[in-house]
């Protein structure tokens, strides 16, 4: 019986993030997991966070994905301030993410973090904040599969899933 994992990540809005999605949720299908978020199937009329708790209480780990959602061309941090501090080209992903992973991290599950390459480190994708591993890719890069050294960190983020013995992809 496949044993439930939540998976956090924006909704995709490109061909890009689809097939990469697709393609990391058939992946770890193949070790027995299913994925789930709140998405079109879990959907609830109550605040989000009530299902999204409901949710993780009955997930065994969960995958954090963090994707470009928002890009400024140009911005400030502190400003009007003596810290001010100008950006170009700041790629950030849905607050969502940070707030399903702090979710499943008080409940003490195990988590794998994925960042796109070009977000912004921050909160949870910043493995400084983080006594987890935070895997960069290039979501450009990802084709026809997981590119090989994505499917390693997932195999060893799985050899540490205490409560799954499967041991490697069906």
């Amino acid at each position: 019986m496949p044993i439930d994992i939540f998976i956090s990540h924006p909704t995709p809005y490109n061909s890009h993030q689809e097939k990469f999605l697709h393609l990391l949720e058939a992946y770890l299908q193949s070790y027995d997991l299913n994925p789930i978020n709140l998405g079109k199937e879990n959907w609830s009329h109550k605040s989000p966070l009530l299902p999204i708790k409901e949710l993780i209480n009955k997930c065994q780990a969960a995958v954090i994905v963090g994707m470009e959602r928002y890009h400024s061309y140009i911005g400030y941090e502190y400003e009007f301030s003596k810290r001010k501090t100008e950006f170009v080209h700041r790629y950030t992903s849905t607050a969502w993410i940070q707030i399903e992973a702090g979710m499943a991290y008080q409940k003490g599950l195990p988590l794998l973090i994925l960042k796109e390459r070009e977000l912004v480190k921050e909160g949870i994708l910043d493995p400084l904040n983080s006594e987890f591993f935070v895997f960069d890719f290039n979501i450009n890069e990802v084709q026809k599969q997981l590119p090989e050294n994505m499917q390693k960190v997932i195999d060893n983020w799985m050899r540490s899933f205490n409560s799954c013995s499967h041991g490697s992809p069906k």
